[in-house]
């Protein structure tokens, strides 16, 4: 008889770890999983803070193109540079490339100097 509650006992006990080890990888498996959870969300706002951050830069760069556009000065600035304005009494000069220039650059002896797609440079100075 006490050998059967002997292998009873063992069997119990057996059956026990069993469980007791299922439980604790249930357990870690859990556990990893909410740790790599975490993990990606800390990632995600890491590179959301660094987006807000270059966010915030370009507004401060807008905010400061805007002050700066109430500024005569500079708005004559960009006119000059980017639409070629001239004041009232001065005088454009532009620069063509000359097509000999031309003929050596496109190396095909024709003198068809026109690519598609392409228009001849030119560039504005202006005489005081």
């Amino acid at each position: 008889m006490a050998t059967r509650d002997n292998e009873k006992k063992s069997r119990i006990a057996r059956d026990f770890r069993r469980v007791l080890i299922v439980l604790v990888i249930i357990f870690v498996a859990i556990l990893g999983r909410q740790e790599y959870k975490i993990y990606q969300i800390q990632k995600e706002t890491e590179a959301t803070q660094k987006r807000v951050e270059e966010l915030q830069k370009l507004q401060a760069d807008l905010e400061a193109e805007r002050k700066r556009l109430y500024d005569p000065k500079y708005i004559e600035k960009l006119a000059r540079e980017d639409h070629n304005y001239v004041k009232k009494d001065e005088v454009p000069i532009f620069i063509v490339k000359d097509k000999q220039e031309d003929k050596k650059d496109t190396g095909d002896g024709k003198g068809n100097n026109e690519q598609p797609g392409k228009k001849e440079s030119a560039e504005k100075k202006t005489v005081n």
